[in-house]
C-alpha cells in the first residue's frame, strides 16, 4: 500500500475542526521498521462544544522508504498493513512505554 508523506504540524481542515501530524517515526521491531505517526485532532464546531485528542496511528510495515514523489511533491513510500494481533499488541506495548500519555494507538 502506498503512503504519503503530509508535512508536519500543517492542519488538516475538516468540518468541524482539524488534525495535524506533530511527529513520525520508525519504530525497529523484530528486524522489520513499523511507520508511526503521533497526531492531535481538535474539534472546534460540534453540538456539545470544542475539545481535542492526541492519539497514533501506524499504517504498518514499511516495505520502502520515500521511494517516488506523487503529482503534488509530496514524498511516497510502501507499507504492508499489521494484521497480526500479537504483533500489534507488542507493538502496542513498546510505543505506549515511549509515548505513555497516549491511549490511542490504532493500525490501519
Amino acid at each position: 500500500m502506498k503512503y504519503v508523506h503530509l508535512p508536519l504540524n500543517e492542519e488538516m481542515r475538516s468540518i468541524g475542526g482539524y488534525y495535524k501530524i506533530f511527529e513520525e517515526g520508525v519504530l525497529d521491531y523484530e528486524g522489520r521498521k513499523v511507520l508511526y505517526l503521533l497526531k492531535g485532532a481538535h474539534v472546534e464546531t460540534s453540538c456539545c462544544g470544542s475539545g481535542g485528542v492526541a492519539y497514533m496511528n501506524i499504517p504498518g510495515y514499511l516495505t520502502t522508504w520515500k521511494s517516488e514523489k506523487n503529482d503534488g511533491g509530496l514524498d511516497v513510500s510502501e507499507v504492508k498493513r499489521i494484521r497480526d494481533s500479537a504483533a500489534q499488541k507488542k507493538i502496542r506495548k513498546i510505543l505506549s512505554g515511549k509515548y505513555p500519555y497516549i491511549s490511542v494507538i490504532d493500525f490501519d
